[in-house]
């Protein structure tokens, strides 16, 4: 409610001076509740203050504004940052909002590739030259990137889409015990994962990485690189591929021996495990400890997906019998089917049948998978170590589903390093909130619908700031009881949510109540009404 000129003749003591002056450029309904945990987690581990040392704060608080955005908004689209600037807190000075053109030459030309490395030395500062072993999970994606002047932008293995298609990758290492992304390398699309662990391996060491064990996925079993991390000195927790040899005779020799003994059932997984001593190649030199595992559930999916497979593959047997199968993919049938031919030229499908002991073999592996480390330890240790790459591959989902960065969007080789570099810091962040909420969960031994990343950060934006008559932003309501539960994850009460609020829209007062004249002129801030004017000639022309 504003007042009018009749107020003012029954209240002639008051000035018109003193009515509150709203600037357009802001939302009336500011979501602070999802911005305060972020900016917690900034100054708690002082990245807001190194990206204002490095850029300045102006410039520095708008890197945390952007990843703020990534990782609230789910986008990686500049165009769009101005609008959930104009409905979230910043921390740009003043929270000003910028536009997306000032976002583009941010990206770039304020941050180049030594902006990059010296942000990865300092993160990683004094990481890993203690005497305790670190684990390090280490995984890689690719991402799609149109633009065809970028060099690292190639035809690859596409592990989404179509092999040869123009993309990059990204590759994170994770630390495990704090569950934090330590450095990250983008390399050419045509770089295969296998042969890029060596050099990761050289860029922990030269980041003063020394006694280090990595957790990798199946892909990087190679002997190449086990050996390789054997003359480095550093231990490795690996997932065996699929049907390997050295899997199957292992798994066929344990099976039936542990599945059911409580002492090797592993609770938080509801698998059960063992462990044997086997080499892993011919030449190996060292003995390595060769972890097994069945799971029930797993069993049960693995099972019921092979009989489907079977029962496909046998009506399309039954819909090719009697008909000439030249040029015909037949392998596929071949190994699970014995296949008879007749006619002339020996390619007509006469009949088939089943390969009981091959397919009894399948069914026997099923629900079983393994692990192997190099050093010796226990079923359970490895598997623990093992699952915390659910941090790094979450972390993956999060960067291309709830970051929006499956596609890159941007024409330059510096906005691509730029915008990955604010990507990473959106994964330090949201890899706090996946750690908060997993110990959470951990610990009460309960996990509501709610309690996972996406619906948390939904959740506290419902905590709203709105301004109403005398300009101040106020709570909308009180907290609820689920938004004081989600606050209770990351250490903050009810109280220090309303505390957060309250100086938010104090600072917004100060800002509101200055003349908008005074305020350092600065072209890059977006001014609507100035936007709207231009549209509206242009309509006119």
């Amino acid at each position: 409610m504003f007042p009018n000129d009749r107020y003012f003749e029954y209240f002639p003591e008051e000035s018109a001076l003193d009515t509150p002056v709203h600037l357009g450029g802001r939302s009336s309904c500011l979501r602070a509740g999802a911005h305060v945990v972020v900016d917690m987690f900034l100054k708690k581990y002082r990245l807001l203050e190194w990206l204002g040392n490095r850029f300045g704060e102006k410039d520095g608080g708008l890197v945390a504004d952007l990843a703020s955005y990534l990782l609230i908004s789910e986008r990686n689209t500049a165009q769009h940052y101005p609008d959930y600037a104009y409905s979230h807190p910043l921390l740009t000075p003043d929270m000003r909002i910028y536009s997306d053109s000032k976002v583009g030459r941010l990206l770039k030309e304020s941050i180049t590739r030594d902006d990059v490395i010296a942000f990865t030395e300092w993160w990683n500062r004094g990481g890993g030259r203690g005497t305790a072993k670190v684990y390090i999970s280490y995984d890689a994606t690719n991402k799609y990137c149109q633009a065809g002047d970028i060099d690292i932008v190639e035809g690859g293995h596409s592990k989404t889409g179509v092999d040869g298609q123009p993309v990059f990758n990204v590759s994170v290492a994770l630390g495990i015990e704090e569950r934090m992304p330590l450095f990250y390398e983008d390399y050419p699309g045509s770089v295969v994962d296998v042969t890029q662990l060596s050099h990761m391996v050289d860029k922990a060491r030269g980041l003063g990485y020394r006694n280090i064990g990595f957790v990798l996925d199946r892909g990087y079993f190679s002997r190449g690189n086990i050996s390789y991390m054997d003359e480095n000195g550093y231990s490795f927790i690996m997932m065996v591929k699929g049907m390997k040899r050295l899997v199957s005779s292992a798994v066929l020799a344990k099976r039936g021996t542990f599945e059911n003994r409580r002492a090797c059932h592993i609770w938080e997984y509801s698998v059960s495990g063992t462990t044997v001593g086997t080499r892993l190649y011919e030449g190996d030199a060292r003995e390595r400890s060769l972890h097994i595992y069945f799971s029930p559930y797993r069993h049960s999916v693995e099972r019921s997906e092979f009989e489907l497979m079977l029962r496909r593959l046998s009506a399309e047997l039954d819909s090719l019998t009697g008909k000439d199968c030249s040029g015909r993919a037949m392998e596929k049938y071949e190994k699970y089917y014995d296949l008879a031919y007749t006619g002339k030229d020996l390619r007509t499908l006469a009949m088939y049948r089943e390969k009981t002991e091959e397919t009894e073999r399948v069914i026997d592996l099923c629900g079983y998978f393994c692990i192997v480390s190099s050093d010796a330890m226990s079923a359970a240790d490895a598997l623990r170590l093992y699952k915390t790459r659910d941090g790094s591959e979450k972390l993956f989902a999060a960067d291309k589903t709830f970051l929006g960065s499956r596609s890159s969007r941007v024409q330059s080789e510096g906005s691509l390093r730029a915008k990955t570099f604010i990507e990473f810091i959106a994964l330090i962040i949201r890899s706090r909130f996946y750690s908060c909420i997993a110990d959470h969960v951990r610990a009460t031994g309960r996990k509501p619908n709610f309690m996972n990343v996406v619906s948390v950060i939904a959740e506290l934006e419902k905590i709203e700031l709105v301004r109403i008559g005398d300009g101040v932003y106020r709570l909308d309501h009180a907290i609820t009881a689920r938004q004081k539960e989600i606050l209770s994850v990351f250490g903050m009460s009810e109280e220090d949510m309303k505390e957060r609020c309250l100086d938010i829209s104090g600072r917004l007062a100060a800002v509101d109540a200055g003349d908008i004249r005074r305020l350092p002129a600065d072209t890059d801030i977006r001014d609507d009404s100035a936007a709207e004017d231009e549209e509206d000639e242009q309509w006119q022309e």
